[in-house]
């Protein structure tokens, strides 16, 4: 009695091990193997930086009218041997210090605007400088525009609008691969389908040869029947093994496949995809479809975009054909303060210092404002060059480049018609296929059963049955195949009319990380 128990709990480790052994299924859906490809694939994950390296390399260019402010200070002294009787010392000595603000912007036409402040103080050990310390203030306002080349917007905004092109190019660029990484998912996931479902179907014949397989065996035995029809059931049996093998081998292609898609390659569980197959009648317009695909496709965007930037090129080239005339225009206003020295006679005659008038730096500045030292100057200068030959070959480059965006949207467009004529055909050939092979799968199961009937009763042979098995076995598989790929057709046509957001409520705004 001990031993029986024993060998029961044996029995039962090894089944716990093997059970632990194997791999932990997972169910899945088409909606969440879609979600979770969206958050782990990594080719999507590199398509939305580079997304991200567009809109920052946007906000470079728009820098450009940020304005920039500027503080530069410096002190020094000299000293140096007179060498003249009007040096007012033995040993010249003069120390001077400077502090200065400059503020300058980029204006949207092309021109520079600048306003400084200069202030800087002098001192020195010379006896004729009737001001000692001397304080010395600058404002000025100066601008410089180009009037021909350079001039205008878009030649200053250039690199703006191409890089706010760019930066859309690029998301339409990551629409198309969410759009392709939805359709991969598609594909995998109902393939995976058809993976189990034929293997089910390759199953269900392999039993279906097995019993006649037994059949025969009892009918040798009892001696109403030969031993070759042993021979083929043994054979067909043999052949299915052999199918089954191979479509088990089929299934875990197919679910790596898929679980390269999702980035699980390294995860040990079982992908079991728990969506059935449905055939849904879609209505087809020509014309409809094909306005809708013109509107919303990701790479007809990108070819309209390419085309504005070329235009925008040639447009900036042509610019750049013309002389440069510009515009120069500055006002500025002196203070003047510091310790002015009273002397009762000329210092040269050795005049004694009898007060002092003192100007601190705040009222030097309020000269600068009061405007009373106004000076201003206007200009022009034109600058030609004796040569155009390199802006001539820049504008023919944009040019040939203008016309190769306009040949590629036009092929663009092309393809997006006949992938629409394309996609229309194949949807109306598989729906028809569907209920071709549905019909045919009925008249196979049928023709079998009564087959089998008539082998029961002695009508019929054993070679004419497995005849049958084949061709229900056959008309099984067809069956299945034509219903996977008309559902594959319509994750095409919403491919190709950009409809995967819409299907699977995805929110693209969440692809675009602070953006």
């Amino acid at each position: 009695m001990k031993k029986w128990l024993c060998s029961v709990l044996m029995v039962l480790m090894v089944n716990g091990l093997l059970i632990s052994d194997e791999p932990p299924r997972k169910e899945l859906s088409l909606k969440e193997a879609i979600m979770f490809a969206l958050k782990n694939n990594l080719d999507l994950q590199v398509e939305m930086t580079n997304t991200e390296y567009y809109w920052n390399a946007l906000k470079v260019n728009k820098a450009i009218f940020i304005p920039t402010f500027e503080i530069s200070a410096n002190s020094g002294e000299t000293n140096a041997p007179s060498t003249s009787a009007f040096a007012g010392a033995d040993i010249t000595s003069n120390s001077s210090s400077s502090l200065d603000f400059k503020f300058s912007q980029n204006l949207t036409f092309g021109g520079i605007l600048e306003f400084s402040l200069e202030n800087s103080r002098f001192e020195t050990n010379s006896i004729y400088n009737t001001i000692n310390p001397s304080l010395t203030t600058v404002m000025s306002f100066s601008v410089s525009q180009p009037l021909l080349k350079n001039f205008g917007m878009l030649t200053t905004k250039r690199d703006i609008y191409i890089a706010a092109n760019d930066y859309r190019k690029y998301k339409h660029q990551l629409q198309q691969t969410i759009i392709d990484l939805v359709y991969s998912v598609e594909e995998a996931y109902w393939n995976l389908v058809y993976a189990y479902q034929n293997l089910d179907a390759t199953r269900m014949s392999l039993q279906r040869a097995k019993d006649l397989l037994r059949q025969n065996e009892i009918k040798v035995k009892v001696g109403t029947a030969a031993k070759i029809d042993i021979l083929e059931a043994q054979a067909e049996v043999a052949s299915y093994e052999s199918r089954l093998i191979q479509a088990e081998q089929t299934i875990q292609t197919t679910e790596e496949s898929l679980k390269k898609i999702l980035n699980m390659t390294k995860t040990k569980e079982i992908l079991i995809p728990s969506d059935t197959l449905e055939v849904k009648k879609l209505d087809t317009d020509f014309d409809g479809f094909l306005m809708e695909a013109l509107k919303k496709r990701p790479d007809i965007e990108k070819a309209r975009l390419d085309l504005k930037n070329y235009n925008i090129y040639v447009k900036y080239y042509r610019n750049q054909m013309l002389p440069d005339l510009r515009l120069t225009a500055s006002y500025y206003t002196t203070g003047q303060g510091g310790d002015q020295l009273l002397y009762d006679i000329h210092p040269f005659f050795g005049g004694q210092i009898t007060g002092i008038i003192g100007k601190d730096i705040w009222e030097t500045l309020k000269d600068n404002v009061s405007n009373l030292y106004q000076n201003y100057s206007i200009g022009l200068s034109l600058s030609i060059p004796l040569s155009l030959s390199k802006e001539k070959a820049q504008l023919a480059q944009a040019r040939i480049n203008l016309k190769k965006a306009l040949l590629g949207l036009k092929n663009v467009e092309n393809t997006i018609y006949s992938e629409v004529k394309e996609v229309i055909k194949e949807l109306e050939t598989n729906l028809k296929l569907v209920e071709a092979n549905r019909i045919a799968l009925e008249l196979e199961e049928q023709k079998l059963r009564a087959e089998e009937k008539k082998l029961s009763v002695g009508l019929s042979t054993n070679f004419q049955v497995l005849n049958f098995q084949r061709d229900y076995a056959n008309a099984q598989t067809n069956a299945l195949k034509s219903i996977i790929d008309y559902n594959l057709t319509v994750a095409k046509l919403n491919k190709i009319l950009v409809r995967t957001f819409k299907v699977y409520r995805i929110k693209f705004k969440d692809f675009l990380k602070n953006q």
